[in-house]
């Protein structure tokens, strides 16, 4: 990796600590340094090592995780970080050396969080110069991007099943069978997105990309596909801001037969105000073709915007607000939703981070229904709290738990029901 490593700064911190008292201590100190000199790097990480006082010092932690790197063990040196980094979550050059890791293998989502994260700490003027040249070589390099993440959930609720017993329909009361109101149970789910950047003349470029989203629940009713893809200009205001606006296309199935195809135009756009402040905002406009009936055709608009607050080398907290709006053939499909969120990402025990989300999100329909009497409007409050172990890795891809739980009221009975979500799964940059 270009530019100074933590391997001297660590060297020099460790220094005072083996200042010798006694003869092994002296040997101690005079083989590390022959080492590092020499640039022996397997025996001066089995000499650290031999020294458990020393390779749990700060210091040593990091000094072990670059001697991993340049021995070709990368994967474990991630481990090594991680876990320290969840220990200490105020060591910057622990976050810096992930973010160079990340770096060197492309990694760019990943670089990128870690070196916000560094620079949000007690990180030097050199690795500071150093991050900011990194983050700069990121945006010219974002050529190609994947993600992958999967996640199993046990009886997930997917479906939003009522807890109510009896509903009313045209004005007679119905009863509702286990049947009518059972979970979808075991659902399994993949996505995967790709975005490509073609540069081109100046501070322009080309967006093209897409995504996919599998969901599989137990039986056929509630399973989901859904394709998207997009493509259009994009340009750099500043250093760190960008522009796009975007053609785009998504076609949705639901049970297992097509249900809706949305076509329109997303205007994107991401700055930062500081190095540690974050703002991203977007806005759309799609036309929907509905499949399954001619009152659900019509448009859909809204806005979303969002804040992030890196505030150490393990935290962070982000605000979002979403706002949409579906203007249908239907008076009675027709709605306005909004959406208010607030979240934090914080380290925990057992070399796990955390990041907890509370919610509250409100529908209201336009129209009156007439099949229960009244306009109808949903009311929905919850949290989520997401575990992660990226010290846990295969093939790059790390686990994770999350945690949702909800509650929804509604004028209407089958809008009203308690949601109790677990998902295990896995997600992967490349």
């Amino acid at each position: 990796m270009a530019g100074p490593g933590p391997t001297g700064s660590a060297r020099a911190q460790i220094a005072p600590a083996t200042t010798p008292a006694t003869t092994d201590d002296q040997a101690f100190a005079q083989a590390l340094a022959r080492a590092l000199r020499d640039g022996d790097h397997r025996l001066a990480l089995a000499l650290i090592e031999s020294r458990p006082d020393i390779a749990a010092m700060p210091a040593g932690v990091r000094l072990r995780g670059e001697l991993m790197i340049k021995l070709g063990r990368a994967s474990e040196a991630v481990a090594l970080l991680e876990g320290h980094l969840t220990q200490d979550a105020t060591d910057a050059l622990a976050r810096f050396q992930m973010g160079e890791l990340h770096f060197a293998a492309h990694r760019d989502r990943s670089a990128i969080l870690a070196y916000r994260l560094a620079l949000a700490g007690n990180l030097d003027a050199a690795r500071r110069s150093i991050v900011l040249a990194r983050l700069g070589a990121i945006e010219d390099r974002r050529d190609l991007r994947i993600s992958l993440s999967g996640a199993i959930a046990p009886d997930s609720n997917v479906n939003g099943a009522t807890s109510a017993t009896t509903i009313d329909l045209y004005g007679l009361p119905f009863s509702l069978s286990d049947d009518a109101r059972r979970r979808a149970g075991v659902s399994a789910t993949v996505s995967a997105s790709l975005e490509r950047r073609i540069r081109m003349a100046g501070p322009y470029a080309l967006t093209v990309g897409g995504s996919a989203v599998v969901l599989e629940a137990s039986g056929r009713a509630f399973d989901q596909n859904q394709i998207a893809l997009f493509a259009g200009p994009e340009v750099k205001l500043a250093e760190h801001a960008r522009l796009a606006l975007l053609a785009t296309y998504r076609d949705i199935d639901y049970g297992g037969a097509d249900l809706e195809t949305w076509r329109g135009l997303q205007l994107t756009g991401e700055a930062y105000g500081d190095p540690q402040t974050r703002w991203d905002g977007s806005a759309h406009l799609d036309h929907i073709d509905s499949q399954r009936a001619a009152a659900l055709e019509g448009w859909a608009y809204g806005a979303q915007f969002s804040r992030t607050r890196f505030l150490g080398p393990s935290a962070l907290w982000r605000a979002s607000l979403n706002l949409d709006a579906h203007a249908l053939t239907s008076s009675e499909a027709s709605y306005r939703e909004a959406r208010l969120a607030v979240g934090r990402l914080f380290a925990l025990p057992f070399s796990s981070l955390g990041y907890l989300e509370p919610y509250g999100h409100e529908r209201v329909f336009e129209g009156r229904s007439s099949i229960f009497g009244v306009r109808r409007a949903d009311r929905e409050v919850g949290a989520s709290l997401r575990i992660s172990r990226r010290d846990w890795r295969v093939k790059g891809a790390f686990p994770f738990v999350q945690t949702t739980i909800s509650r929804s009221s509604s004028n209407v009975a089958l809008g009203r029901y308690s949601r109790q979500r677990v998902e295990f799964g896995f997600t992967r940059d490349f």
